[in-house]
């Protein structure tokens, strides 16, 4: 799955149709194997076999893409010093790849919005309130947690904003970053 879409993305960067704004315009997109992994193993009596966990992430192999004016593209897989290779979670590569950077802004897009116990929609957070949701939360799906968990992990070691938007909406990125309240969640370090 990951390099059904893996191919997908780079085929829709290469496009540059005659008739469309894109024409003649030439995005190079570079993947590979910039994430290092180790297995989960066995937790509570289940082998995970093929799912790991982000043991590093390669900063200056990514740095030099981004140098040359290439879009690094990083899937949700790592490699083993022993030649594995282990399904993660985007979630985890996302913040992992954020914080190695030391990116200014790390975007999710989710499934779901995250809506307080009224459900409405929570416009901010800082790293302790996200916590605090986790903690009196139970039924948050599992990837919703992640992704929360990814955003006050990021804002602590340096990211300064971390948006959470739910997928389903056409233009939320755009309406997120060119309004002035956005449409999603903004995790920041400080209160907003």
């Amino acid at each position: 799955a990951n390099g059904a879409v893996r191919v997908e993305i780079e085929a829709l960067l290469s496009m540059g149709l005659a008739i469309s704004p894109m024409a003649g315009v030439r995005i190079r997109v570079a993947c590979g194997n910039f994430v290092t992994a180790k297995p989960l193993g066995v937790i509570d009596g289940i082998d995970y076999r093929h799912t790991g966990e982000v043991r590093r992430v390669d900063v200056e192999a990514l740095r030099n893409l981004l140098a040359g004016d290439s879009i690094a593209l990083v899937p949700a897989l790592g490699y083993s010093p022993t030649g594995e290779v282990f399904n993660l979670s985007a979630a985890d590569v996302a913040g992992a790849v954020a914080k190695a950077l030391g990116a200014d802004k790390l975007i999710f897009l989710t499934e779901n919005r995250l809506t307080n116990g009224r459900g409405r929609l929570i416009g901010s957070m800082v790293p302790r309130e996200v916590d605090r949701y986790l903690a009196r939360r139970r039924r948050i799906p599992e990837d919703q947690a992640r992704v929360m968990h990814n955003a006050a992990s990021a804002c602590r070691a340096g990211v300064h904003r971390v948006h959470i938007l739910d997928r389903h909406h056409d233009g939320i990125l755009l309406s997120e970053l060119f309004t002035r309240d956005g449409v999603g969640t903004m995790v920041t370090s400080e209160t907003f």
